[in-house]
C-alpha cells in the first residue's frame, strides 16, 4: 500500500491531506497514518500541519569550490549549495539535495542531505608524515588530506606516490594500497593515471589460460558451416601502427549498383559469455590507449592473434553483406557467420595518396580499381548523410606518440581515407540495429538524444549575436546547415563550440532512443568487438538470431540485463576518455617545459572572466591569464574578452603567445602574449637575426613510422564529449542565503 501511496503523490504532484486520502482510498484513519508515517520516515514524504507532500529534493553530481560553496550539476540548471551546507561530500559525489525557497536574490539554493554514491573509491597522492602520523596528499584539487593508517608503509621514504582507499565517514581516512614510484617521471604519471580511474593494466592468470588455451587453427567443421569470403578481394585499411584489425571490406560492381561487404572479426565465437574472457572484457568495457601504453580490452593472443583479420589468414567473422542500387538506396541486406582471407592490409596514408592522385605500392596496385569505387561510392554516402541531417564537425585531430619518454605530436591528415572506412562503418552499425529493431530483439544501442531546450535556447541566443538563425523548434537539420553556413568564416571554430558544447552525451542503452547527432532511428555499435564490449554483445545477439538459439529465456536474461551492461559500459567509456586525455594533458605540459619563452602563433579556443585558452598548430592547449593580456574584461554577450580603444579577443582568433610556465602534474600550461624584444642598436652593416616561429608540428625526424609504438589520439569528437570546462576560479561569489 505504501508503494501505490507514493505513486498517487507523484502523479498528482501536489500537497493532500489525510481526509483526502481516507477518502481516495478507503482506509481506516489509524492505518492511513501508519501508512503515510512510514513514508515520512524513509524520506519519501514529508509532512507540515495535517498535509503530507512530496519533498522538494534533486539528485546531481557536485562541484566544490575552495571558497566552500558548491553547486549540484543538474540538467536543467545548477543548483547553488552555499558554504556550510555541502555535508560530507567530495567533488563530483551523486549527492541529494533538498531544495529551499529563494533568498534576498529571488534565487533558489540547496542543502545537501545525503551522498548517494561516492565519486571515488581510491585517491592517488603524495605520501607525507607529519607529527608521527602518515598523510596522503592528493593529486586532485580540491580533496582533503587523508590520514593514513600504517599497515603497508614500511620503508616507504616522504615523497613517494601511492594508491590509497578511502574510509568515508565523520573522519575520512586512508588504507595503503599500492606504491607508484617516485616524484613525476611519465612511468609514475601513467600508473597514477590507471590507478586514478581503476583500470585493469594487468589480466588475472585465468584468464591468460583461457586464452593461450584458445587453437590459432580453425576447426574444418566450423569453416563448412560458414559461408566462404575467401575468394572475394577482402582487405583491410588501418592506421600505420594498428595492430588488431576488426574490420575488413570488400567491394563488387553489380549491373545496377554494387554489393558491399563489411566484415567484423567473430570475437563471440571465442570469447564465450559468462567465461573468465568475458567478465574482464565486461569489467574492462573498452580498450583504453593511453599514450605510450594501451590496455587492451582482451589478451594479445586474441586481439592481435587469432581475432585480428590478418592478410593472409583464415578469420572468422560476421558478416554485412548489404546490395546499394545506383541511388546509394538499400535493396538487399544479408548476415552471415563467415570466414575470409584478408588479400592486403592498407594504410590510411597509402589510400589518402591514392585519393589525392598518386598511385598504390606495387603490391597493393591490383586494389586500385576497387579503391576508386569506394571512393566515389562513400563520399556520395556522405553527401546524402549530411543531406538528411547528420553533424559534421570538422575539428583537427592531433596524434601523441610516446618514443623512450619523448613526446611526439603529429596532425592526422587522412580525411578522405578515414571517411571510406567511417562511412561503411556507419552502414553497417545502422543496419544490424535495424535488423535487432524489426524482429523485437533485445540489443545494446549507441544512443544520442536531442539537446535539452535550456540549452537550446542558450545556442540560438548565442548564434544570433554572431548573425546565425535556428528555428524555435530543435532539428539536427538546422544545426547542420548552422555548421555548413560557417564553414571557412572566421568565426567557424566559435560556432561550432557553441554547437557542440549545447548537445547531450552519446551513451549505451537497452532502449532503441535513436541518433540526433547522426540523423537515425536506429543505431548501435557493431564493427570493433575486439575493443569494445557492447559490440561483443551485439554479435552474441545476432549469431543467436542467425543460428536461432534465441530462446525466451536467453531473451529475458537478455532483456533484464542490458541494462545494467550499458551503464557499465558508458561509464567505463568515460573513465578511458578521461585517462586518455589527463595523461595526453601531462604530457604537453612536459612539452612545453622543454620549449619555455618559445614563441608560437596559436588559436583561441576558450574565453572566460579569468583569462583566454589559447591552441598551439600541434594541438597543445594553454591559459592567456587575464593580467597577462591586460586592461579587458569578459563580454558574455559578445563571447570575447573585450579590451582598449575597440580590441576583442574571442574564440577562432589568431594569437601570438610565449610559453610562460609549465607545471605537468597539475596538467596545466600558462601563456603569456608575445611582444618583439626591443631593438638592439647594430654595428653599421650587420643584418639583425629575424627570430624565426617554431615549428611544432610534423613527425619526429629520422624515424620509421612502422616502428613506433601504440598512438592515442586527443580531441577526438563524440557527440557531446568535449573537453570539460576548466574551472572558474574567478566565478562570482554568490550570497549566502540566510
Amino acid at each position: 500500500m505504501q508503494e501505490t501511496l507514493l505513486e498517487f503523490f507523484k502523479r498528482t504532484g501536489k500537497p493532500h491531506r489525510l481526509e483526502e486520502i481516507l477518502h481516495r482510498f478507503g482506509l481506516e484513519k489509524r492505518e492511513a497514518k501508519a501508512y503515510l508515517n512510514a513514508l515520512v520516515r524513509q524520506g519519501l514524504l514529508e509532512k507540515r500541519g495535517s498535509r503530507y507532500f512530496l519533498p522538494n529534493k534533486v539528485t546531481g553530481p557536485i562541484s566544490l569550490h575552495k571558497d566552500g560553496y558548491g553547486f549540484v550539476r543538474l540538467p536543467e540548471k545548477d543548483l547553488f549549495i552555499p558554504p556550510g551546507h555541502t555535508g560530507d561530500a567530495w567533488p563530483d559525489d551523486l549527492v541529494e539535495a533538498r531544495v529551499m525557497p529563494p533568498g534576498r536574490d529571488g534565487r533558489p539554493w540547496g542543502v545537501v542531505e545525503r551522498v548517494i554514491k561516492r565519486a571515488r573509491e581510491r585517491v592517488v597522492g603524495t605520501l607525507d608524515f607529519r607529527r608521527g602520523y602518515a598523510v596522503l596528499i592528493p593529486d586532485e584539487p580540491g580533496l582533503p588530506e587523508l590520514r593514513l593508517l600504517p599497515e603497508g608503509l614500511a620503508g616507504l621514504k616522504r615523497g613517494s606516490r601511492i594508491v590509497a582507499r578511502v574510509h568515508y565517514g565523520k573522519r575520512p581516512f586512508g588504507e595503503f594500497l599500492a606504491y607508484l614510484g617516485e616524484g613525476e617521471a611519465p612511468e609514475t604519471e601513467t600508473e597514477a593515471v590507471i590507478a586514478k580511474y581503476g583500470l585493469r593494466a594487468e589480466f588475472p592468470e585465468e584468464v591468460l589460460k583461457e586464452a593461450e588455451a584458445i587453437p590459432l587453427e580453425i576447426p574444418e567443421a566450423e569453416l563448412g558451416r560458414r559461408e566462404d569470403f575467401r575468394g572475394l578481394r577482402v582487405f583491410t585499411i588501418d592506421g600505420v601502427d594498428a595492430k588488431d584489425f576488426d574490420d575488413a571490406i570488400h567491394i563488387e560492381r553489380l549491373p545496377k549498383g554494387y554489393r558491399v561487404g563489411v566484415h567484423i572479426a567473430d570475437v563471440s565465437y571465442y570469447v564465450k559469455e559468462g567465461s573468465p574472457l568475458d567478465q574482464e572484457a565486461f569489467l574492462r568495457g573498452t580498450s583504453v590507449y593511453l599514450p605510450g601504453r594501451v590496455l587492451p580490452m582482451l589478451p594479445e593472443r586474441l586481439s592481435n592473434g587469432v581475432c585480428s583479420l590478418k592478410p593472409g589468414e583464415d578469420r572468422l567473422t560476421l558478416s554485412v553483406l548489404v546490395e546499394l542500387g545506383e541511388d546509394l538506396s538499400v535493396r538487399r541486406v544479408r548476415f552471415r557467420e563467415g570466414v575470409i582471407r584478408s588479400v592486403a592490409r592498407l594504410t590510411y596514408t597509402e589510400v589518402e595518396a591514392f585519393a589525392e592522385g598518386f598511385g598504390l605500392p606495387e603490391e597493393h596496385a591490383f586494389l586500385a580499381e576497387d579503391l576508386k569505387l569506394l571512393l566515389d561510392l562513400t563520399q556520395r554516402m556522405r553527401e546524402k548523410r549530411l543531406q538528411a541531417g547528420a553533424l559534421d564537425f570538422s575539428f583537427p585531430e592531433v596524434k601523441v606518440e610516446v618514443e623512450d619518454g619523448t613526446l611526439h605530436l603529429i596532425p592526422q591528415a587522412e580525411p578522405k581515407a578515414r571517411s571510406l572506412i567511417e562511412e561503411l562503418m556507419l552502414l553497417a552499425n545502422r543496419l544490424v540495429a535495424e535488423y535487432l529493431v524489426e524482429r523485437g530483439l533485445p540489443g545494446l544501442f549507441r544512443v544520442h538524444e536531442e539537446p535539452l531546450e535550456e540549452a537550446y535556447a542558450k545556442l540560438r541566443q548565442a548564434l544570433a549575436r554572431l548573425g546565425y538563425a535556428l528555428p524555435e523548434k530543435i532539428s539536427s537539420k538546422a544545426l547542420q546547415r548552422v555548421l555548413l553556413e560557417a564553414k571557412g568564416r572566421p568565426e567557424e571554430p566559435v560556432v561550432a563550440n557553441l554547437v557542440l558544447r549545447s548537445l547531450r552525451l552519446a551513451r549505451y542503452a537497452a532502449q532503441n532512443l535513436g541518433h540526433f547527432g547522426l540523423a537515425l532511428e536506429h543505431y548501435l555499435h557493431f564493427t570493433s568487438p575486439i575493443r569494445r564490449y557492447p559490440d561483443l554483445v551485439v554479435h552474441r545477439v545476432l549469431r543467436s538470431a542467425l543460428r536461432r538459439t534465441l530462446t525466451p529465456a536467453k531473451k529475458a536474461r537478455w532483456l533484464e540485463t542490458f541494462p545494467a551492461i550499458a551503464e557499465h559500459a558508458s561509464e567505463m567509456e568515460r573513465k578511458a576518455e578521461a585517462a586518455e586525455r589527463e595523461l595526453t594533458k601531462y604530457y604537453m605540459a612536459k612539452w612545453a617545459e622543454l620549449h619555455l619563452g618559445e614563441r608560437f602563433l596559436g588559436k583561441v579556443t576558450g574565453v572566460a572572466s579569468f583569462g583566454a585558452f589559447v591552441m598551439l598548430p600541434n594541438g597543445v592547449e594553454g591559459l592567456v591569464r587575464l593580467e597577462a593580456l591586460g586592461p579587458y574584461t569578459y563580454s558574455e554577450e559578445a563571447l570575447a574578452l573585450l579590451g582598449p580603444k575597440g580590441k576583442r579577443i574571442r574564440l577562432g582568433d589568431e594569437l601570438e603567445v610565449a610559453i610562460a610556465a609549465s607545471n605537468p602534474r597539475l596538467r596545466q600550461i600558462d601563456l603569456v602574449p608575445y611582444q618583439e624584444p626591443q631593438a638592439v642598436s647594430r654595428k653599421k652593416g650587420e643584418k639583425g637575426k629575424e627570430v624565426e616561429m617554431r615549428k611544432v608540428v610534423g613527425p619526429p625526424k629520422d624515424k620509421n613510422r612502422d616502428t613506433r609504438p601504440e598512438r592515442a589520439t586527443v580531441n577526438t569528437i563524440y557527440f557531446g564529449e568535449w573537453q570539460p570546462k576548466a574551472p572558474n576560479p574567478a566565478q562570482k561569489r554568490r550570497r549566502k542565503r540566510r
